[in-house]
């Protein structure tokens, strides 16, 4: 009977990975900027050097960059993306604010400057931020940070704000200081580098990852956080991109390239493929053999 519950067992796995949806792969494929074909650009965010500029360093700007069309997301709000930015000419009072990688039931949704990081106020919406200045205690006393904001929540003390907090790199504190708190050192979003980051959500959970190269490895600042995407959304299509703000303390916040999946092929380091069910399922069925063949012996 064991044997039959473990086969059984095994079947309902590989049936259920052979059921997913087929991999869409990428929707969105940007190896550089050279137009602003496909995107639709508010505020300060321009097109500039074959980059995304979402704001140039010159202070008190605020700028989004969103997908002209919907992207359609895998089973279960699958997605993917890959990128990398650049976070450089720091100013004023100091480094800041940050940017966000978002996805928006609306494309034109453009949140306030500053310590809104051009996302604070758009509705239906999920993002991840990249934050360089420090807010205080809703930003986790921390001015190199990732977080979870949701429906245009930003270090407004709202329970939808900084959510799963992570210092990057575990440095919490990147400004106009002297060693060890100067900004450009390794590990800090605003010293300069050409960062890369990827990001994956399973269909319940997500996941993100970021490099320096001035580091000796990847970053894992968020794991598996769960959150419930379609019920935010409210649908399963979405705007995708970015948006960004600064104030009296500023930087140019440019993204250099960018691609986007309905499925989780883009982040497959940190998010598992459906593949790996159909390796639980063979692993299941070769413990039932050989817990069979022992009893018979």
């Amino acid at each position: 009977m064991r044997k039959l519950w473990l086969a059984s067992a095994a079947v309902a796995l590989l049936a259920g990975a052979s059921t997913c949806p087929a991999s869409a792969g990428v929707v969105e494929d940007y190896a550089t900027f050279t137009s602003s074909a496909g995107l639709t650009l508010v505020g300060s965010a321009a097109i500039s050097a074959n980059q995304l500029a979402l704001t140039d360093g010159n202070g008190g700007e605020t700028g989004a960059a969103y997908s002209t069309s919907t992207v359609t997301l895998g089973g279960s709000d699958t997605f993917s993306t890959t990128f990398q930015f650049q976070i450089s000419q720091a100013g004023g009072t100091a480094p800041a604010d940050g940017f966000t990688f978002v996805l928006a039931a609306g494309s034109s949704g453009l949140g306030s400057s500053g310590q809104g990081l051009g996302y604070q106020g758009v509705p239906n919406s999920v993002a991840v931020e990249f934050d360089t200045y420090d807010n205080g205690s809703d930003d986790g006393d921390s001015s190199n940070h990732v977080a979870i904001d949701i429906d245009g929540h930003v270090t407004d003390g709202s329970s939808d704000s900084d959510q799963d907090l992570a210092n990057v790199y575990g440095q919490q504190t990147c400004d106009f200081g002297s060693s060890p708190n100067n900004y450009n050192r390794p590990g800090c979003l605003s010293n300069g580098d050409v960062w890369t980051v990827t990001i994956g959500y399973s269909g319940s959970a997500l996941s993100v990852q970021m490099s320096d190269p001035a580091e000796s490895g990847p970053d894992t600042v968020i794991a598996s956080y769960p959150i419930d995407l379609d019920s935010i959304l409210g649908t399963d299509t979405a705007y995708v991109g970015f948006t960004a703000g600064d104030a009296s303390g500023y930087e140019q916040h440019a993204i250099l390239n960018w691609q986007f999946a309905n499925d989780t092929s883009l982040a497959s380091s940190i998010v598992p493929e459906p593949s790996s069910l159909v390796l639980l399922g063979v692993g299941l069925i070769g413990l039932g053999v050989r817990r069979s063949r022992r009893r018979k012996g």
